[in-house]
């Protein structure tokens, strides 16, 4: 305690140097967070050492347990690429901690921003289109997307556009980060034609070495072609066909709306013709058939594995039927209300679980309710998932609800959801000398779910992540509203203060009406990684933010892949210096 009284008192001094225009002691410095600082080791206590951290002395750890740490250092956004440049480092070699060093864990580490990939690429699109337009005479929008590593770290894509090569064919050059990435090529509008575009070509897990050359030459489009059956009296005018990646839902066809001027009677089967143009580039998954209705319509989207219905891989005279989809939608009405029926204006989502004899069919509605709490939908029998989340009030917490209804003509109504009140985090956080961390950054952050492929998120409902809550130390406390569910949670020092973030991955808050989680926090000395952050040149990058990522334990499913949070972050100085306290290490 005497210590930190220290190094307040210290910082107030410092702060009444000549040249301030005015200046006070306050009795309470409630409003600025404490500064690690120290003369020698004694200050620092058990478990940590006094160390020169960015030329001044604080107390570091003397443990650490940082295995598998992941840099990420983004420079100032570039123009030409037109996003945030993200480079990820492993710090294996050199900037890894011991698990016990007594002279305190502090690494030098120069960030040195590896050469881009010079990425250059040709490509030849064939078919005609319009009757007169040749595939390589358009021009192409380019879409890099990065394949993260390890889970959680940020998506980054890059993008650019194609220019005639002078050889009827399109060319593009582009400067990113090493890598494994997607990419997604999107054929563009011409002068000439603009109804009949080439369709988009996905070119999945791609290896991008320092110098890559990438040659695309497409053959001809293949069709997609046949006929739609539909029960009689429903309407498929407008509705729109397109295949699309199984893996990331990535539309890789032409689009086709359908039409259909004639509904014909109830008990009746109507034919209706579609054809639209694909290219299938990974003949290991099968693509799927996704059908949607017009929006605004209460129908859902259906999907065909186009393998399974592409008999010896033909895709000419397709045969695809909507007859299981046959029964009338009916009226479902209901209520948002708290715990006393009082109503609460809440964003609104339906999502099929089950819809009655389509198994391949999916169904999401994203809506409003009104001043009273009501909301209407018109729904295909069967068993849906009902998520409400309050509009502006972060005293209630999210809900949900399971509806399962027959097919009928009467309204399915007097449904009521009942919005529970947030739960509250709350607690208090000292520093390892018993100091209060005022000033401090609070955040819960949801923890995000299971990764599943496209076509398992559209059939299965997701559940609506909690909302994100934040809030600041003041007299080293903290409460915040929270809705039910895990949170990654940490406690974030103002920057210079040589304290590092407190980090707790996958805090749970239960899923009881206004229950209150408690938290005694106590802030540690930090393990430092500090150097230079330089560019491929080897000059030094001032500017640039530094983010440090750990890998956790993904306790929710068993046997699932680890997945990767922060636990720390900086930016350089003009010279291109930078320092990084981070946590000697995450628990639950």
């Amino acid at each position: 305690m005497r210590s930190s009284a220290r190094r307040l008192l210290r910082a107030a001094l410092l702060a009444c140097l000549p040249g301030a225009m005015a200046c006070s002691i306050p009795l309470a410095m409630s409003e600025a967070g404490p500064t690690n600082a120290c003369d020698t080791s004694v200050d620092c206590g058990a478990g940590a050492t006094c160390a020169e951290v960015g030329g001044q002395h604080a107390c570091v750890s003397t443990s650490a347990q940082l295995d598998g740490l992941i840099l990420e250092v983004r420079p100032r956004p570039s123009h030409e690429l037109g996003a945030e440049v993200s480079h990820l480092l492993d710090v294996a070699a050199g900037g890894s901690f011991s698990p016990h060093d007594a002279g305190g864990q502090v690494r030098s580490l120069d960030l040195n921003i590896p050469a881009p990939a010079h990425v250059d690429a040709t490509l030849r699109i064939g078919g005609t289109y319009c009757d007169r337009v040749a595939g390589g005479q358009f021009p192409v929008r380019v879409e890099l997307r990065r394949i993260a590593p390890v889970l959680g770290l940020p998506a980054q894509s890059y993008t650019a556009f194609s220019e005639p090569d002078g050889a009827d064919g399109q060319k593009f050059q582009l400067a990113i980060p090493t890598g494994d990435y997607h990419i997604y090529l999107v054929p563009q509008a011409h002068p000439e034609c603009a109804d009949d575009i080439p369709p988009p070509i996905f070119l999945p897990s791609q290896s991008i070495p320092e110098v890559w050359k990438l040659g695309v030459n497409a053959e001809a489009p293949a069709v997609l072609q046949g006929n739609l059956q539909v029960p009689g009296g429903l309407s498929v005018d407008g509705w729109r066909l397109d295949l699309v990646d199984p893996l990331t839902g990535s539309v890789i066809s032409q689009l086709d709306r359908l039409e259909q001027p004639d509904p014909g009677e109830p008990g009746t089967v109507m034919q209706v013709g579609f054809g639209l143009k694909f290219y299938w580039t990974d003949k290991d998954k099968s693509p799927l058939i996704r059908l949607r209705p017009k929006d605004g319509e209460p129908r859902p989207m259906v999907y065909w594995e186009l393998a399974s219905i592409a008999l010896q891989g033909s895709t000419g005279n397709l045969d695809l039927s909507l007859l299981q989809l046959d029964a009338a939608a009916r009226r479902v009405e209901g209520r948002t209300v708290d715990a006393n029926d009082n109503p609460v204006l809440s964003a609104v989502r339906i999502q099929s679980a089950d819809i009655d004899r389509a198994p391949t069919a999916a169904y999401k509605l994203d809506t409003e309710t009104d001043a009273d709490g009501l909301f209407r939908a018109d729904l295909p029998p069967g068993e849906y998932v009902v998520f409400a989340q309050p509009i502006n009030d972060t005293t209630k917490a999210r809900a949900m609800q399971l509806l399962k209804f027959p097919a009928s003509e009467d309204c399915y109504c007097g449904q009521s959801v009942v919005i529970p009140d947030a739960g509250t985090l709350r607690g208090r956080v000292r520093g390892p000398a018993g100091e209060l961390m005022d000033g401090a950054g609070v955040f819960a952050v949801p923890s995000p779910g299971e990764v599943k492929t496209y076509l398992g998120q559209v059939l299965r409902p997701e559940p609506l992540l909690p909302r994100q809550a934040s809030g600041v130390l003041r007299n080293g406390a903290f409460s915040i509203g929270a809705d039910p569910g895990e949170f990654d949670f940490s406690v974030r020092p103002t920057p210079g203060s040589t304290y590092p973030w407190l980090v707790r991955p996958r805090l749970a808050v239960a899923a009881r009406d206004a229950a209150v989680t408690e938290l005694e926090l106590t802030m540690p000395y930090p393990a430092v990684l500090q150097g230079v952050v330089r560019d491929e040149s080897g000059a030094p990058l001032g500017n640039a933010t530094v983010v440090a990522w750990l890998p956790v334990q993904n306790d929710a499913a068993q046997g699932a892949a680890a997945r990767v949070i922060p636990i720390g972050e900086t930016r350089s100085a003009p010279d291109g210096s930078y320092v990084l306290p981070l946590p000697p290490s995450t628990s639950r």
